[in-house]
């Protein structure tokens, strides 16, 4: 069995040096392909290095201060948003490059600097335009999300809450908690869902906003898998904790709500890469009754190609980890991953088994949302009409 501590001490180790690298590889390109010829004059071309030097230096001192108690929130935020700022500037970059190649089959080469010209400050007054956006939308308070599923075999309406990836810790402090855990609570929700990636950072930096999640309030249980940040700190210290406020903690484990339905929570796949907490679908499903409706809760959609027969018969799973791709395009390269990447979809199995993924409570980086949206689901589950 793997040392977890040792584990995520070699990532936590490791990562910020070969992020370092990305980032520095991304502002040469940055700066190379967009910003230095943004104008001919001397001056401005320096401000222009001196941002991207700035901006460099940011990113790298985020990647070795964000598990750090101490850094204070708003300096906190201001890395974070140069994340973001080098991911946007990123994408300008290589669309201004797309853009050249239509661009150099202009005749003329006064017409080909004009419009090159012409297009990079566009680009520019864009990017600038999407990065005040995607702050608002990523600062803003989770928008609620309604969604009504009939499940095949229930008897009784049941009203579900969903929070995911809510990564508490860095930005994500006890003042956001806090606004969380209120607005769930006034969905008056019979049971909520904590769909992993819930705390993403050792306990002992974020103890006072977990201890936010006591206030969660719902008369059936809650009920909590892991995501597969959580690995990356003290697991088992967070599950402990999480324990001792009541709710069920489902790590390949299952639960029978009074007759009504089936609760089956599996461990996250990040368990097989370090050997420790691994996901069990045996296990899982052990014992559960087969004549009452079913929900599998698991952090990520893939969940789905492991349902084979017999734990097929599944009639809602519900996930999260995608952050519904947080800043475009990024939500693409996520599909390549996963199957869906938000919203609800029915698969096309003997069960019409329903899968609903959740875009996020929080986010993960640059305090960003572009083309997506940070929420709480309220799940309406009803007997079939």
């Amino acid at each position: 069995m793997q040392d977890i501590p040792h584990f995520a001490q070699m990532q936590n180790a490791i990562f910020p040096f070969i992020g370092s690298f990305v980032f520095i590889v991304l502002h040469i390109y940055i700066y190379k392909a967009l910003l230095k010829s943004l104008s001919a004059k001397l001056f401005v071309r320096f401000m222009w290095k001196i941002f991207t030097y700035f901006n460099a230096i940011s990113c790298i001192a985020y990647l070795f201060l964000r598990n750090s108690a101490y850094v204070p929130q708003v300096i906190y935020f201001l890395l974070s948003l140069c994340l973001g700022i080098t991911f946007l500037f990123a994408m300008a970059a290589f669309l201004y490059q797309c853009c050249s190649i239509i661009i150099i089959t202009l005749r003329t080469k006064s017409a080909r600097a004009r419009w090159r010209h012409r297009t990079k400050v566009s680009i520019l007054l864009l990017t600038l335009i999407v990065l005040v956006f995607g702050t608002y939308n990523g600062a803003k308070k989770p928008d609620i999300v309604h969604i009504n599923i009939e499940l095949e075999g229930l008897n009784t309406p049941i009203k579900a809450a969903v929070l995911s990836d809510v990564h508490i810790g860095g930005l994500m402090e006890e003042s956001k908690v806090k606004q969380i855990v209120k607005m769930t609570n006034e969905l008056n929700a019979d049971m909520i869902f904590l769909i992993g990636d819930i705390v993403d950072a050792p306990l002992k930096n974020v103890q006072n906003a977990l201890k936010e999640l006591k206030n969660l309030r719902a008369n059936e249980g809650i009920f909590y898998v892991l995501g597969n940040h959580e690995y990356f700190h003290d697991v088992e210290n967070i599950l402990k904790e999480l324990k001792s406020f009541g709710f069920h903690i489902l790590v390949n484990q299952n639960y029978t709500l009074k007759n009504t339905l089936n609760i089956v929570g599996i461990a996250d796949f990040m368990g097989w890469r370090v050997g420790y907490l691994e996901p069990n679908i045996d296990e899982a499903f052990k014992n559960i009754d087969p004549h009452l409706p079913t929900i599998l809760l698991a952090h990520q959609p893939k969940i789905i190609d492991y349902l084979k027969a017999p734990y097929d018969k599944v009639d809602l799973v519900v996930s999260g980890h995608t952050h519904g791709g947080q800043i475009f395009p990024f939500s693409l390269a996520m599909l390549l991953q996963q199957p869906f990447i938000s919203e609800l979809h029915t698969l096309k199995n003997l069960y019409q088994t329903k899968v609903y993924v959740s875009q996020g409570t929080g986010f993960w980086g640059p305090p960003m949302r572009i083309g997506s949206k940070h929420e709480i689901t309220l799940l309406e589950l009803v007997p079939p009409r």
